[in-house]
């Protein structure tokens, strides 16, 4: 029997669903049905084909997300070629590196990223522009017209190179993950058990498609089943509410950030949003409050959370019927995938700890990478015998309900005490004025790194020394892991793909404690 392939869970749903909507655009009131994208990708794959791309070739696309971006997408499947998304927020020194790390054949642009793309001293020998009305780089084709009529269609394996998508960077330059046409159509089905998409759903993602959480673990998984996508254009929290109410949205992805975001917004009271019925999340934990708030407003919503990351996409699952009683839970293993928490100072599945102890977390999955793109020693330093090591620092209770702690890298070392950020960020997340935080080791002599925390405000009353009085008056933590350091901002950096940029952060609350 012959394996699906990537472009199978679009020309499927469409077989099934040729007259249902497989994409609406509410900024431009575009649409179209299962069968309508599918003709429109291999119209697509066609004309790249024309153009002499070959499969195996990279297409490279720094585009908003949009419809063009999923007939690419499937267009670049048909064909045979390796799908590149890049940030739209990149800037030209990120965008450079990837395309020339990625030695891209091609390469798509539209209005918002034109500017960038025209500054750069190299370009792929194809340049395409999507937006007619974007600045124009020489010799670029327009997109409109890539439109060809061919009956054949390359052969593609379930082996086959299918994704290749750039991690965030945070710690060095991005690494190109490549994934397989096997770990797209497996990323598409591990996630029904949980979040049980149906054909009737009007999906949402609230974040960036060139991220591997809206992508591949929530857009995919919708359009598998044959359910609607909306397209958003980034997020706000108030257009997001009027998108969800007047688009009758039944599910959705989003960090929890985004969560907060929406249920603080000042019109979420005079919302009709009964139809909400779930909440996919990663990323991080779900605070407590937030919950609490989420579940006021949205009565019918269950909440399922997702632990995974652009290399493996799904580690572990928290099924909606375990959210309340586990929350902050990470789950257990995906469907046809196994976990570990082993000794972070040898990180190999025989050295697995016992429950409450925190260790490395060790992943094996069907939706694990091929390998880092061109970079066999850290593909080699990644893998322990088909085992992903993640990087990331969990524990297992008694139950053996998985919990994430932090990633190995970030935790801080004061005064000889382990702290790590995420059990501060949590506790910081139960203040009602503080809308985003993050908690970083700051270098010092003395301690060796002071336990800092940076939080932007949910209002125009909160204080440093409000802050300092609420965690020597809570009994959540010990005192050596309170914060010594309050710095209030506007914003916290972020990387490409939505999440607090620790690198940059840190860096700028060092810079700042030198002339304090």
């Amino acid at each position: 029997m012959t394996q699906p392939t990537a472009e199978d869970v679009l020309s499927g749903a469409a077989a099934r669903f040729p007259d249902r909507t497989a994409i609406y655009e509410p900024a431009t009131g575009d649409r179209l049905t299962f069968a309508e994208l599918d003709g429109r990708a291999r119209q697509v794959a066609a004309g790249l084909a024309d153009l002499g791309l070959e499969p195996g070739d990279r297409l490279s696309a720094t585009i908003g997300d949009s419809i063009e971006f999923l007939e690419l997408l499937f267009g670049s499947f048909h064909a045979g070629l390796v799908f590149n998304p890049i940030s739209y927020r990149a800037p030209s020194e990120r965008l450079a590196y990837v395309i020339s790390d990625a030695a891209s054949s091609a390469l798509v642009y539209d209005d918002v990223t034109a500017e960038t793309v025209a500054s750069l001293d190299t370009l792929p020998e194809t340049t395409i522009a999507v937006d007619p009305d974007a600045e124009p780089v020489e010799g670029s084709r327009a997109y409109a017209d890539l439109v060809a009529e061919r009956v054949q269609t390359p052969d593609v394996s379930e082996s086959d190179p299918a994704i290749l998508m750039y991690t965030s960077g945070t710690t060095g330059q991005p690494k190109g993950v490549l994934h397989s046409h096997r770990t797209v159509v497996a990323a598409a089905l591990v996630s029904l058990p949980y979040n049980r998409l149906r054909p009737t759903d009007v999906n949402l993602s609230l974040g960036p498609l060139y991220h591997v959480g809206p992508l591949l673990c929530n857009v995919l998984p919708a359009t598998n089943v044959g359910a609607s996508n909306v397209i958003a254009h980034g997020f706000d929290a108030e257009s997001t509410l009027e998108s969800i109410e007047s688009a009758e949205i039944t599910t959705m992805w989003g960090v929890p950030t985004h969560v907060r975001a929406l249920v603080d917004a000042p019109s979420i009271d005079d919302r009709e949003l009964s139809h909400v019925r779930m909440i996919q999340y990663s990323g991080s934990a779900m605070p407590a409050a937030v919950a609490r708030q989420a579940g006021e407003h949205l009565p019918n919503c269950e909440f399922v959370n997702a632990y995974g990351s652009t290399e493996i996409v799904f580690g572990t699952l928290l099924f909606p019927e375990f959210h309340e009683e586990k929350l902050g839970s990470i789950g257990h293993a995906a469907p046809n995938a196994e976990v570990r928490v082993v000794d972070p100072e040898e990180p190999v599945p025989e050295a697995t700890l016992g429950p409450g102890e925190v260790g490395e977390l060790l992943v094996k999955a069907s939706t694990c990478m091929l390998e880092y793109w061109r970079d066999p020693a850290a593909t080699e330093a990644a893998m322990a015998g088909g085992w992903f090591r993640t990087g990331d620092l969990a524990r297992r209770d008694e139950d053996g309900f998985l919990y994430f702690v932090d990633r190995k890298d970030d935790m801080i070392v004061t005064g000889g005490e382990n702290v790590y950020p995420a059990e501060v960020e949590e506790l910081l997340h139960d203040h009602p004025d503080v809308a985003v935080s993050a908690v970083v080791g700051v270098p010092d002599e003395q301690w060796g790194e002071v336990v800092t925390a940076a939080v932007v405000p949910a209002g125009e009353e909160l204080s440093t020394d409000e802050l300092d009085t609420f965690f020597r008056e809570s009994e959540a933590i010990e005192s050596f892991k309170r914060p010594r350091r309050y710095v209030l901002r506007e914003r916290l950096p972020q990387t490409a793909s939505d999440k607090i940029d620790r690198r940059a952060l840190l860096e700028s609350l060092s810079e700042s404690s030198t002339h304090d």
